[in-house]
């Protein structure tokens, strides 16, 4: 038992006395002189700032701090500006790509309704050209003297559509049973519908 006691009365370090002498009542002192001086009315918070300021590297560090702080507020506004310019640019292209967007929408919609359109086109073009296949098919059938006789009372544009599609020997012989003035306008009509003049 006496040796734990004596292990555990171990005399002070170096250090420790130092605190236990010269640290710790300083810092005592200090606290007091604080309180002293607060208490008399002096004002020690503006008396503290003035003796930091008058340690030579503490002010030039300040005004070291206060440069860097001023810098790096002028570079915060500065980057706020530029993200403020660049979300008005997103803003302003995602509103040119919608324009886009909604322009090609329309022009498909477009494109689908004229191609709509040109179906329905070429399928009654398809059937009227075999109706004219039928009509053709009919008048070749028939005898010259009776096509040409049907054909002299037509509109003109009926007729010539008729007439271009027969073959040459019923064409000729339909014309040959035609009054002379009617065949003539026929055949001028038929050869400047084959060769378009420029």
């Amino acid at each position: 038992m006496e040796n734990s006691w004596e292990e555990k009365k171990k005399p002070f370090n170096f250090i420790q006395r130092f605190l236990m002498v010269a640290v710790i009542p300083t810092i005592f002192a200090i606290i007091v002189l604080v309180l002293l001086l607060m208490y008399s009315g002096a004002d020690v918070a503006e008396k503290g700032k003035e003796l930091l300021n008058a340690i030579p590297f503490l002010s030039e560090e300040k005004r070291t701090t206060d440069q860097l702080l001023e810098n790096n507020k002028n570079k915060i506004s500065s980057l706020q500006t530029k993200l403020k310019e660049r979300d008005q640019q997103i803003k302003t292209l995602e509103s040119q790509l919608e324009n886009s967007e909604n322009r090609f929408q329309s022009v498909n919609s477009e494109k689908e309704k004229l191609q709509s359109e040109l179906q329905s086109l070429q399928s009654a073009q398809e059937e009227t050209k075999k109706a004219v296949d039928e009509i053709v098919k009919t008048y070749e059938t028939m005898s010259a003297k009776n096509a040409a006789a049907i054909l002299s009372e037509m509109s003109e544009s009926e007729t010539l559509k008729i007439l271009a599609e027969l073959k040459p020997a019923k064409l000729a012989s339909i014309l040959e049973k035609m009054e002379p003035s009617v065949a003539s306008k026929y055949t001028e009509l038929l050869s400047t519908a084959s060769n378009p003049q420029p």
